[in-house]
């Protein structure tokens, strides 16, 4: 619990505020794991209806007894949860063969086709609890969709810029991906980079958190758009490319994608506020060039779906 290795009891953990009911508190279902097995509604779940969804929330509370001395080695921690069901499902018989495409069976593939930007741990396994972090710190950021009834899609994160408010036309701003190409990875000492891809429907990229020169804010905005192109695609302006060891280099394998990603030019700094010739100025907190507007291909056969998405982090300031 809490990363310290301290043992937990299961008679410690329950499923809801009721300290009564033996039902919600949960069970060793192996050596090191605990499990709760109760309905839906039970325990003090609530739960209401969406025009898409079933969802169901409760909260999973530790409450760590006092040992015989009356000493508590832990904190108490509660954990909301929440649960969402669909509400719609497509279904099919095999023995139907039809010849067209009916409208509404489109339509509802398309609504289906869902794109996220999640902050992910270091492994990459799971979503971070927490969106606060130390300067320096490495952010790792996936960009997934979720494909639905579509055919086999590869999502692309086009541009991403950082801001300090959720307006990404506000200043000072920071585009640190620009036309799918990891403009920051460029700088000095910068570790921000695009990972090999390991699925088509998921993207992963690190970059180191930062803050703008001359503002002490501890909130920053980073908004993305995503794209997302068949698998199949031609569309070489789709692309995910990071500058290593003097050269672009593709995501997908394909460098030769990169090559309308600008090669590294003198980088003109450009604080929010005014400040003295003498001061040293971090990396990175520059004014973006105009990019270019987003183009699809002329291809016929090429479709490209988008979308934006934004993302609010915290940073924590470490006092010596």
């Amino acid at each position: 619990m809490f990363a310290v290795g301290a043992p937990v009891d299961g008679d410690e953990i329950r499923l809801g505020v009721e300290t009564n009911n033996q039902y919600c508190r949960a069970t060793a279902s192996s050596a090191d794991e605990y499990s709760i097995s109760v309905g839906l509604v039970e325990c003090g779940t609530r739960h209401w209806v969406t025009e898409d969804s079933l969802i169901y929330t409760n909260l999973l509370i530790y409450s760590p007894e006092a040992s015989p001395y009356g000493v508590v080695r832990m904190e108490e921690a509660v954990i909301p949860i929440e649960c969402h069901y669909e509400r719609k499902y497509s279904l099919s018989s095999s023995s139907l063969m039809p010849t067209w495409i009916p409208f509404m069976s489109t339509q509802a593939a398309v609504e289906m086709l869902q794109f996220n930007l999640r902050i992910m741990t270091s492994d990459w396994q799971y979503k971070r609890g927490s969106n606060v972090f130390h300067l320096g710190e490495p952010i790792s950021i996936e960009a997934s969709v979720r494909i639905g009834h579509h055919v086999e899609l590869r999502v692309f994160v086009s541009s991403c810029v950082a801001t300090l408010s959720p307006d990404m036309h506000s200043s000072p701003r920071h585009a640190f991906i620009e036309n799918g190409c990891f403009v920051d990875s460029q700088l000095p000492g910068s570790r921000s980079q695009f990972l090999a891809r390991t699925q088509d429907d998921k993207l992963h990229m690190s970059i180191d958190a930062f803050r703008f020169y001359n503002e002490d804010r501890g909130e920053l905005y980073i908004t993305c758009h995503l794209n997302a192109v068949p698998i199949n695609s031609t569309d070489v302006t789709t692309k995910a490319c990071t500058f290593v060891n003097g050269r672009w280099q593709s995501a997908d394998g394909n460098d030769y994608v990169c090559g309308q990603c600008k090669r590294p030019i003198g980088v003109e700094q450009t604080p929010s506020k005014p400040s003295s010739p003498g001061k040293f100025r971090p990396r990175g907190f520059v004014k973006p060039e105009e990019r270019e507007p987003l183009k699809r291909s002329g291809l016929k056969t090429s479709t490209v779906w988008e979308h934006q998405a934004r993302m609010k982090m915290l940073r924590k300031f470490l006092n010596f």
